[in-house]
């Protein structure tokens, strides 16, 4: 039994595919990626946090690689990028973002997206139905498409998972100001360049972030 259906034997009420699958083409693509040594190298290097994710926006070591500068060029078109990483032990849904660029992702460890489409919200909410996962096999670079709703990844062993996470430079920096109260889209702006919806039982609402999720906070059981 592959690692993927081991996945969907044990969350029956989950949709999940691989994004070598069809069904993935909507939310993004597999990239071509010829350096994946020095960059699986690097991303082996990056810490893991005891509990929880941990997210490092820019991380230098990881700028610096030609397989970075080829994303640049090629996702961007020579716009200014960071390259950063989320590793961690996280498996819950808790919240959905976009952002107005692609996002690119790669893994050492393998690990399940949980996306959704931009048509998904509905008057500013989005049923949990309307996630679904993604298998994300170690050394596939993948981009996610500009607006496609994600969050942090969620592991699919008991250790960890990492995850390089390739932006436009300043996205996820914070903001002076952030007004959840405000109508439209305005209210769901949370940081630069990210849009954020959370579920009511998430930690993100505690922070304060505009609730929107409906149903259940989905878990990727192991």
């Amino acid at each position: 039994m592959t690692i993927l259906e081991q996945l969907q034997s044990k969350n029956p009420d989950l949709p999940l595919f691989s994004v070598t699958d069809t069904a993935f083409a909507p939310y993004g693509r597999i990239l071509p990626c010829r350096d994946t040594d020095a960059l699986s190298r690097a991303m082996d290097r990056t810490s893991i946090p005891e509990s929880g994710n941990r997210y490092v926006a820019s991380e230098p070591a990881l700028e610096a690689l030609p397989a970075i500068e080829t994303v640049g060029k090629t996702v961007f078109g020579g716009m200014p990028i960071q390259a950063g990483f989320c590793n961690g032990r996280g498996f819950t849904l808790n919240a959905e973002e976009y952002h107005k660029c692609s996002e690119v992702n790669y893994s050492t460890t393998g690990l399940v997206l949980l996306l959704a489409l931009p048509d998904d919200i509905h008057d500013r909410t989005l049923d949990a139905k309307d996630v679904k996962g993604f298998y994300l096999p170690p050394e596939t670079l993948v981009e996610i498409h500009p607006r496609v709703l994600h969050f942090a990844p969620c592991r699919i062993k008991e250790s960890s998972f990492n995850c390089l996470v390739v932006l436009e430079r300043g996205t996820n920096a914070p903001l002076e100001h952030i007004d959840t109260s405000a109508p439209g889209e305005e209210g769901l702006l949370w940081m630069r360049n990210k849009w954020l919806i959370c579920h009511p039982d998430s930690p993100q609402a505690e922070k304060g972030a505009f609730v929107g999720i409906t149903g259940e906070n989905l878990t990727v059981k192991i």
